[in-house]
């Protein structure tokens, strides 16, 4: 059993700060995929990446840029020659704590497209509620061997909708960061009678409880699936002794957060580079 601890991150309502203790802690989930020989994640000064030689923007990533005045452009450039050389497409992750403010303009000036705005939400645990109010009919578990890892990478695969080449590779690499109780990285499987319909993580990096991965199949869908996973990978983070929970909102799922009691502090952009 994991005793709880005091939060690195004490409850804040400063939205600045909030937005970037997000980035952080996204960044910081993506630098913890070295654990996988599969993927190399770079890291420098201004910048950190992912890279493998599997062709899907789920494992070339490039986010964390602060770069000085005049070398945008630049550094945009190499990332392009070496991703057409290498004939993978990248994502390019835009924060409140990248830089230049104009970044986005540049990537797109430099041959990457805009792919989607995603909210930056955050919460006070101590004000969650304690009721523990999962739906009768929605039984969740902690991933804690291959045979469950592997049916929650399956729903990831479909929920978002990744094509079939990724999933065992997404498992590799799930399984090489590890499953115990003790790790940063804490799955949870939804099912209903038995069949997994939806999957979430809680990530403990960073001084916060983070809701990743949050995907439910799309047949189980409207279902109260998703909203029970974040009210029990949030209560867990509170068990840990957290005080401060965030996340990633696409629209689909904005009015949920809400209704849990997240709200808005930054917004966080993409933009695609086709291989």
């Amino acid at each position: 059993m994991i005793e709880p601890r005091a939060s690195a991150v004490p409850p804040t309502s400063d939205a600045a700060e909030l937005a970037r203790i997000v980035c952080e802690t996204c960044w910081a989930h993506f630098r913890s995929w070295d654990a996988w020989p599969g993927i190399s994640v770079h890291h420098e000064s201004d910048v950190t990446w992912t890279e493998s030689p599997i062709a899907h923007v789920f494992f070339n990533q490039m986010f964390g840029a602060r770069f000085g005045r005049g070398e945008a452009r630049r550094r945009i450039a190499a990332v392009v020659t070496q991703a057409r050389y290498r004939n993978v497409p990248v994502i390019w992750r835009v924060g409140p704590d990248s830089a230049p403010d104009n970044l986005g303009q540049r990537l797109e000036e430099g041959g990457f497209v805009f792919a989607d705005h995603s909210a930056a939400m955050a919460m006070d645990l101590t004000r969650l509620d304690a009721g523990e109010d999962i739906a009768e009919h929605v039984a969740i578990e902690p991933v804690r061997d291959e045979a469950t890892l592997r049916a929650w990478n399956s729903v990831a695969i479909e929920g978002f909708g990744f094509p079939a080449f990724v999933e065992e590779p997404g498992y590799q690499m799930h399984r090489a960061i590890g499953t115990d109780a003790d790790k940063p990285h804490q799955h949870f499987l939804a099912r209903i009678d038995g069949e997994p319909v939806g999957m979430a993580t809680l990530l403990t990096l960073s001084g916060v409880a983070t809701l990743q991965n949050l995907a439910t199949r799309v047949a189980a869908r409207r279902r109260g699936i998703g909203t029970a996973l974040t009210r029990h990978v949030m209560r867990e983070g509170r068990k840990r002794g957290f005080t401060t929970g965030v996340l990633q909102a696409s629209a689909m799922g904005h009015g949920l957060y809400r209704t849990i009691g997240f709200r808005e502090v930054g917004q966080l952009s993409s933009y695609r580079l086709s291989g």
